[in-house]
């Protein structure tokens, strides 16, 4: 009987295996966004200056947050006019790189609750016009940072240019296996929204400042920056290119 269970348990496995190495070969590796980062996120624009942020200070900061992430080009600037300030941050997985779930939740609600922040507001799926342009569907949370006051985020995780999102993700996260273990519902409900390959292209978008985006999205300066950033996929009706 045991016998019987152990050669059971072992052609599971193996079953298991070859379906996931029929699930990578045969997987669509190509590449909807086919921009640069860097160049993406648009320079000065009306009346807008923009000022690039390092992801992390120091070679090795950098290092480290690059192997935590794994993402394949990263970019971050702060956008100031009149007083007011956007910070504008994206990451970019290729097709392949990470799965949904290692991607999605390094998210405010588990990076920065885990860094010190209390989360005080959190929506999810919010809908709104641009200008008569609809944006994809977005998370919002406002956080109060250590030293740096309420901040209010809008953000995105792009799954093959789709909204992904957690609604029923707790704040912060646990590191090793049993934060893994937490993070299973996730990846079920990954697996039931984008099948077995979970190493889709992705993109992570988060856009924060101390004005409340209620203001900030009726602002036609903002607007004009939103605009900007389209090739980011933001708009329902441009999709990566």
């Amino acid at each position: 009987m045991r016998r019987a269970l152990l050669i059971a348990g072992l052609t599971v496995v193996v079953l298991l295996g070859v379906l996931l190495l029929v699930v990578e070969v045969f997987a669509d590796h190509r590449r909807r966004f086919t921009g640069d980062l860097s160049r993406t996120l648009p320079p000065s624009i009306a009346g807008w200056v923009r000022r690039d942020v390092p992801v992390a200070v120091g070679s090795a900061a950098a290092a480290n947050v690059q192997g935590i992430l794994n993402y394949s080009q990263v970019g971050q600037a702060v956008y100031a006019k009149d007083g007011l300030q956007l910070l504008v941050y994206v990451a970019y997985w290729e097709p392949g790189k990470v799965s949904v779930v290692d991607a999605g939740s390094h998210n405010p609600d588990s990076c920065w609750v885990n860094n010190g922040c209390a989360r005080t507001d959190r929506r999810h799926a919010v809908s709104v016009q641009v200008a008569g342009r609809a944006l994809l569907p977005y998370e919002a949370g406002s956080y109060l940072v250590p030293r740096g006051g309420l901040q209010h985020v809008a953000f995105w995780h792009l799954v093959n240019g789709e909204p992904n999102r957690y609604e029923d993700q707790q704040e912060g996260w646990r590191d090793g296996l049993v934060g893994r273990l937490e993070r299973l519902p996730l990846l079920l409900k990954d697996i039931r929204a984008h099948g077995f390959n979970q190493k889709s292209e992705q993109m992570f978008i988060r856009f924060s400042s101390p004005t409340p985006w209620s203001e900030l999205f009726s602002r036609p300066d903002v607007q004009a920056l939103l605009r900007e950033c389209e090739a980011l996929g933001l708009f329902a009706d441009r999709p990566w290119k």
